[in-house]
């Protein structure tokens, strides 16, 4: 087995082997069990007043779209929940030495624990593909837009791991790892709304606008799937997956 597999595959272990694995199971679930709810019941409401009073109800692609736009919600505490302690826990507790003395690189570190992350994360998302079948058992939804739909969840997901294990990596505090990592993902969630004000028109509410992750979350959701979306996240992933290395060699050296 490769040293990036080894890595990955303790820290994986290690997330089932304690509650916190069990926690982010209860909360993620948990919260899409409570939106789905919600929206079901929006959906009945909105479906039964357009039959009494003749117009047209809520399309089950709204409402797809409307399930999956919360998810970013929820990510906001369960991705910075997932990644406090990728290394701000093995800092303090010493480990993290030892794997920088062993005969593997600072990227092959970064590497597994970021396999590792997005791992726990894609099977507690395929876990929540029971809500979609539902709605696909007693309706007749754009498959197209749950397959995008989820794609762009799972990238969206990468993205914030990838951040989340920047910031955990300079700290040995997983209290403030986790505050620095949401407080980081809120913004680029609000960048999109407040790019008109921060860069009034131009080339550079444009620039603002595209950092922003919703902006490209939002097309997937629509049932579209460009290159320039894809693009974005694999270039946000590297981009922070670079910046986890550098303080990792940074710190081997000191």
């Amino acid at each position: 087995m490769s040293p990036v597999m080894t890595i990955a595959w303790r820290d994986i272990r290690s997330y089932f082997a304690s509650p916190k694995g069990a926690a982010i199971f209860f909360f993620f679930l948990g919260f899409m069990s409570l939106f789905f709810y919600l929206f079901i019941m929006t959906y009945m409401e909105y479906a039964q007043r357009a039959a009494s009073m003749g117009g047209e109800g809520v399309s089950l692609e709204q409402l797809i779209r409307a399930f999956f736009d919360n998810i970013y919600f929820i990510l906001l505490l369960v991705v910075p929940a997932v990644t406090m302690s990728s290394f701000s826990e093995e800092r303090r507790n010493q480990t993290l030495r030892l794997l920088q003395t062993s005969p593997v690189t600072a990227m092959q570190i970064v590497a597994g624990k970021f396999i590792a992350a997005v791992s726990v994360l894609a099977f507690v998302l395929a876990c929540s593909a029971v809500y979609p079948l539902f709605i696909k058992m007693y309706g007749n939804p754009d498959i197209g837009v749950i397959w995008t739909s989820y794609l762009g969840v799972l990238l969206l997901m990468s993205a914030q791991v990838a951040f989340g294990l920047w910031v955990s990596s300079m700290t040995n505090n997983q209290f403030l790892a986790f505050l620095f990592t949401m407080f980081g993902l809120f913004l680029l969630l609000i960048l999109n709304y407040y790019a008109p004000n921060m860069a009034s028109g131009g080339i550079w509410e444009s620039v603002v606008k595209y950092i922003a992750a919703k902006e490209h979350l939002d097309t997937f959701f629509k049932g579209i799937l460009t290159v320039a979306d894809v693009t974005y996240f694999i270039c946000f992933v590297a981009v922070f997956l670079f910046f986890t290395n550098i303080v990792l060699d940074s710190q081997r050296w000191r």
